[in-house]
């Protein structure tokens, strides 16, 4: 069924704004706006380390510890088409630590491998005796009374404690969603786009060594520092 042009005009503006937000963050008005920034013939990018308390109001304090965080912001020119993807970033931390990025659930499953076990389940039998004692009235001998006794076995299968297992500090689904709504939106544009990049935290004998973003593109490479502050 054809809808009357009044309609679509209508809808036209809620798809659009659909779209516009439906990942990463909001870019800069320009990439100049970022404190690490360059320009090639394609694309000017911006980028900056996410600032700590930001991070901390989204995701767990986790997350900081295991992951560096990036927002960058790409920046189309002269009107071409650019193909986002995270695949095109690395992280060097060092002469020979570079990282490359993780996906929201590889962050999310820094939950999911530290859930709880199911609590150990033990094997115990139950043993009964007793002795009953009854009473009736017989025609022929008249009231009668008797005893007798009884043996019986149960099994059950219990958990170790009688304390239920402790829910995960977060709900892994949770993370992974929040990643996904914050990350850098990937596929073709001629709009600029923002997000986050998750990184894995380098070793720890580069800890304290300078972060520069790497962005490898048709054979050119764009390296922007990352100052801490």
């Amino acid at each position: 069924m054809r809808l009357p042009a009044a309609i679509c005009f209508a809808f036209g503006p809620l798809v659009s704004l659909a779209l516009a937000g439906d990942s990463g963050l909001a870019p800069r008005p320009n990439s100049t706006d970022y404190p690490s920034n360059k320009t090639s013939k394609a694309v000017a990018i911006g980028a900056l380390l996410a600032p700590a308390g930001q991070v901390k109001k989204i995701f767990p304090d986790e997350i900081s510890r295991k992951y560096i965080i990036v927002e960058v912001a790409l920046y189309p020119q002269d009107g071409s088409a650019v193909d986002v993807t995270s695949l095109d970033f690395a992280l060097k931390a060092g002469a020979d630590d570079v990282r490359y990025t993780s996906t929201p659930h590889d962050l999310a499953s820094l939950w999911k491998e530290n859930q709880p076990p199911l609590p150990d389940r033990r094997t115990e039998i139950h043993g009964e005796t007793g002795v009953t004692y009854s009473t009736g009235n017989d025609p022929v001998n008249g009231r009668t009374r008797g005893l007798s006794t009884y043996n019986g076995v149960s099994v059950s299968n219990q958990p170790a404690t009688d304390d239920p297992p402790p829910p995960p500090p977060y709900d892994p689904y949770v993370v992974e969603a929040r990643a996904k709504e914050k990350a850098l939106p990937e596929g073709e544009t001629t709009s600029a786009v923002a997000g986050y990049l998750y990184f894995p935290r380098p070793a720890k004998k580069h800890k304290n060594a300078a972060l520069e973003l790497r962005y490898s593109k048709d054979g050119e490479v764009i390296t922007l520092p990352l100052p801490s502050k």
